[in-house]
C-alpha cells in the first residue's frame, strides 16, 4: 500500500508511510483487510477536516476510510464499473475545510492549539506564539 501527503518530508508523511508500510505486512500476512480498516476508521486527529462531503477525523481515519472505498470496489466489479464519464471536462481540485459539527449534536471538533505539534499542510513541525499556531514552513496558521 502507498499513500501521499501534499509535501514530501515532515512528520506527517513519515506516519502515513510507516501506517502503510505496517498495512502492506498485515495484508501480506493474510490479515482480513477488514480488521485493518476497523482498527483505523474512527481514529481522531487534531484537526478533522471535510473532504467530498465525508469527515476524516486523521491520517489514520483517512487511510481506513481510503481501503474500505478500496475493497468495496473490488467486490462490486473493480474500478471500472465506478467510472463517470468526464471527457473534455476539466478536474476542479477541491481543497479541505474545517470540520464544523452541527451546533448542539455535543461534539467540538477545535481542539485546543496546545495539542497541534505538526503543521497539517505541510507536516513540519509548528510554533505556538501569541495564542497562535503557525508553520515557518509553508505559512500555515491558525488562531
Amino acid at each position: 500500500m502507498f499513500t501521499t501527503i501534499g509535501k514530501a518530508g515532515g512528520n506527517a508523511q513519515a506516519q502515513s508511510e510507516a501506517i502503510s508500510r505496517l498495512i502492506s505486512l498485515a495484508l501480506r500476512a493474510g490479515i482480513d483487510p477488514r480488521e485493518i480498516i476497523q482498527q483505523l476508521k474512527g481514529i481522531s486527529g487534531p484537526l478533522p477536516v471535510w473532504e467530498n462531503g465525508e469527515l476524516i477525523l486523521s491520517t489514520p481515519d483517512a487511510i481506513g476510510k481510503a481501503l474500505e472505498r478500496h475493497l468495496e470496489r473490488q467486490q462490486n466489479g473493480g474500478y471500472m464499473a465506478h467510472l463517470k464519464p468526464t471527457a473534455g471536462l476539466p478536474k476542479i481540485p477541491t481543497k479541505a475545510k474545517s470540520a464544523s459539527p452541527a451546533p448542539g449534536n455535543g461534539h467540538d471538533s477545535r481542539r485546543p492549539l496546545a495539542f497541534i505539534s505538526t503543521c497539517p499542510d505541510c507536516g513540519g513541525g509548528v510554533a505556538h506564539e501569541t495564542g497562535c499556531v503557525v508553520c515557518y514552513h509553508c505559512g500555515w496558521s491558525r488562531c
